[in-house]
């Protein structure tokens, strides 16, 4: 879908009175712990007393918020991990997200919710092909659960470079949040601009408040008291010189949403106080990106670097090659990134072959799975729009052996999760469940063609070694929990000791 017609429907604002605007940013997300062969989340012995992360970051962070009716006056995005999750598990709490944004929609005519790249994946580290499937995902993902289009979309660790933004823009995005240095040159954060993109488009991006952002983040005396924080934080915040010649002015504080009684117990309380009572107390109009977007259109253009993240100063490299963004030794990072690179590769080879005689367009085919293993569109319908015959094989066996295939590629990309990269070491829970979907897709490949990817596989992740333990991937792929007989080729043994589990 492209953005042309779809342009911004400003109005005058309704009082000249009011020119200070707060706007909170949550960004709601967990990747997905469940085993790709079981389904379930193991048990995480440090989300004592409950069960899994999941559970203890929903009675501390999601329900918390939820009944403080924080919702409805931030804008926030839901990643379709965690949605997928509260839905089946705390059905409530997924409707207070759902009805926050419909409170939204009704009261101001647009929704105050984003949508999310589907696998939290760092898009510019991505083919044009993977950039393309992560949000359409995202937005179908949104349009299911929400019940309209998005305006938005969060891009994970705001990873950003022009081939997404071009993408974002063909399929209807209009705006996108990003840390103020990601801009080329000077900005003013808060004040939407326009980036200029090929074939005449554009897109809006706005630019958080590094400085309270960060001070909301890190500094937990800056969020003890919300009283103090609207009258001195929000208010030194403030251009004076705009402010005397009348400029309307937004605040954006952007943080992780489980900032908010996970990362910090109690803030949850803070987040009420502000956007309830203080910010309002203290002359800010308590405002949401589409909302404030409605009256206030771009009014410049600015030039990004690329590719940049919010939390990474060497462009994507945390993600990729590794850098000092993380303490020790990250050259990890590359020996993996490579083995999950070498991976898709052949998975693409093999779906493509595959599927040539049978799916009309794999690719088109690949983007429409999302709906039919969500259950939002039937098999039949499927196989009636890209079955090359206009329906399913005939032959059983071959319907089944497509259908892993194409489960294979759902797993190709849940295995480039940002976070299996973000943090110091290879021989943690993150990389853990990321070479685990890598194992899951390597089995469906293994399962319906009987060709065998994990031997090159574990040769590739042998080359990523812990600095901490000095557990190589091999090892911690060999580690993984016991899959059912016949799932996988069999299991040469190790070549060396750097392979042998400790």
């Amino acid at each position: 879908m492209a953005n042309e017609g779809r342009t911004w429907k400003v109005e005058k604002l309704v009082t000249d009175t009011v020119h200070e605007f707060l706007c909170v940013y949550g960004h709601f997300y967990q990747p997905p712990r469940e085993d790709p062969f079981t389904g379930l989340i193991p048990n995480e012995f440090g989300a004592a007393p409950f069960e899994n992360f999941n559970e203890k970051i929903t009675e501390e962070c999601y329900r918390p918020n939820a009944e403080a009716g924080n919702l409805a006056l931030m804008s926030f995005d839901l990643g379709p991990t965690l949605a997928a999750w509260l839905e089946q598990r705390h059905p409530d709490v997924y409707q207070a997200f759902i009805a926050a944004d419909r409170e939204h929609r009704a009261r101001y005519g647009i929704g105050n919710a984003l949508a999310q790249a589907y696998n939290h994946a760092i898009l510019p580290l991505a083919t044009t092909r993977d950039k393309r499937a992560q949000i359409r995902w995202g937005l179908d993902d949104f349009a299911h659960r929400f019940g309209h289009r998005a305006d938005g979309m969060w891009l994970a660790e705001t990873a950003v470079d022009q081939e997404t933004l071009s993408i974002l823009a063909e399929e209807g995005v209009r705006y996108t949040v990003l840390a103020p240095w990601q801009a080329a040159e000077p900005v003013t954060p808060g004040e939407p601009y326009l980036v200029a993109l090929p074939g005449g488009r554009s897109i809006t991006v706005v630019f958080y408040n590094g400085v309270l952002s960060a001070a909301v983040s890190f500094e937990d005396e800056v969020t003890s008291n919300a009283d103090v924080f609207a009258a001195t934080h929000l208010h030194q915040q403030v251009n004076e010189a705009r402010a005397e010649r009348g400029e309307d002015q937004l605040v954006v504080i952007a943080t992780d949403g489980e900032l908010y009684g996970h990362h910090k117990p109690l803030r949850t309380f803070f987040l009420k106080h502000l956007l309830h009572r203080s910010a309002p107390a203290h002359g800010f109009e308590v405002t949401t990106l589409a909302r404030y977007l409605q009256t206030h259109a771009p009014q410049r253009t600015v030039t990004l670097r690329t590719p940049s993240a919010w939390s990474c100063a060497h462009g994507v490299a945390r993600w990729d090659t590794g850098c000092d963004c993380t303490e020790g030794d990250s050259s990890w990072k590359h020996a993996l990134r490579a083995a999950f690179n070498h991976l898709a590769v052949r998975l693409d080879e093999v779906y493509a072959d595959a599927t040539a005689t049978t799916l009309r367009d794999p690719w088109a085919a690949r983007e429409a799975w999302l709906a039919v293993r969500s259950g939002w569109v039937s098999s039949r319908a499927f196989w009636t729009r890209y079955g090359i015959h206009g329906h399913r094989p005939l032959r059983k066996t071959r319907a089944e052996a497509i259908r892993q295939l194409l489960e294979a590629q759902y797993y190709a990309q849940a295995m480039f999760t940002s976070c299996g990269f973000f943090f110091e070491d290879l021989d943690r829970i993150e990389p853990r469940n990321d070479i685990a979907f890598a194992r899951r897709a390597i089995s469906l490949v293994w399962q319906a063609e009987h060709i065998d990817l994990q031997t090159e596989f574990l040769a590739d992740l042998a080359r990523a070694r812990s600095c901490r333990s000095g557990r190589t991937g091999a090892d911690i792929y060999r580690d993984l929990s016991a899959v059912p007989e016949g799932a996988l080729a069999p299991l040469a043994a190790p070549t060396s000791t750097s392979e042998t589990a400790a």
